[in-house]
């Protein structure tokens, strides 16, 4: 029986047989338990609505985040720091889907064994059902998306790595080469002189003779050759002798040197490098 049905009866049957009649009594606590369940059923109501109501609003954040996200991830070079933060957040996602599904699950099941068949939440559960399933797919995507950087990252990086790799051993064979060619100029136009009296020449075997009257042997025997100074033939142009007498014992055409005194000192001028050292490598020079 309706509830307005009861509230008529009663008033036509308290104006008839009064408030303290038995059939008074059942008809009110027949109402009373009808607005009870009624009230019941509003409550009910009220709690579905409003779980509906925080999913709805947890899909905003949601999206509110994908958007974030999907705008960070777009820098063409991302930091620590800002991959830290897009991880965080890709994982607060997916919490937040999987809980807003668990309780959206939760709330079918309520309904289902409810009395109340709604066509209205039939409707509003559907369309959050598929509001998360959209963007459990658009997170899904964003995942896929920043693992492909991440990988596209990592093969540049190695690509990098191997580059500077190879620019190393590059620059290594460069100065391998040009330490050898630098050796090997320094052998090709190196050149030794070296100047002192008779006595010292002898000494070092530099300059030697069978007696007194036999023509002197200029580097015919072992002599010490590190007594002698190395010089780039090329750049070297003059060799100050500091002494008043000077006479030059190895072999130099003559076209290609002079010799000249500076303040009483002789000074070795070499006015052709290619053509001075054509014969020997080794200059010798006597002074007193």
């Amino acid at each position: 029986m309706k509830p307005v049905y009861i509230i008529l009866a009663l008033t036509l049957f308290v104006s008839s047989c009064g408030y303290q009649s038995a059939e008074y009594k059942a008809l009110k606590a027949q109402n009373d338990s009808l607005l009870r369940a009624k009230q019941a059923m509003q409550d009910e109501l009220d709690k579905y609505f409003s779980t509906m109501n925080q999913i709805e609003q947890n899909i905003e954040k949601i999206k509110q985040t994908e958007g974030v996200i999907s705008t960070a991830s777009g820098d063409t070079e991302l930091d620590v720091d800002s991959r830290t933060k897009i991880n965080e957040d890709l994982t607060y996602l997916n919490d937040l889907l999987k809980a807003n599904k668990d309780e959206l699950a939760k709330l079918k099941t309520r309904i289902k064994n409810s009395a109340i068949k709604s066509i209205e939440l039939e409707r509003t559960l559907a369309r959050l059902t598929k509001a998360l399933e959209e963007e459990s797919a658009k997170v899904a995507l964003l995942q896929t998306e920043l693992n492909k950087k991440d990988s596209l990252i990592a093969e540049l990086g190695s690509t990098v790595v191997e580059l500077n790799k190879d620019v190393e051993d590059l620059k290594t064979d460069i100065d391998t080469k040009e330490t050898v060619i630098k050796e090997q100029e320094e052998t090709m136009y190196s050149a030794w002189y070296v100047f002192g009296t008779r006595k010292e020449l002898k000494e070092q075997n530099i300059v030697t003779s069978d007696g007194l009257f036999r023509p002197k042997r200029v580097l015919e025997s072992d002599f010490n050759k590190n007594y002698f100074v190395r010089i780039d033939a090329r750049k070297t142009k003059s060799i100050p002798l500091y002494s008043s007498r000077a006479k030059i014992l190895t072999s130099h055409p003559k076209s290609s040197y002079t010799l000249e005194k500076e303040d009483n000192n002789f000074v070795l001028l070499i006015v052709d490098t290619d053509n001075f050292w054509s014969i020997s490598r080794y200059l010798v020079i006597e002074v007193d």
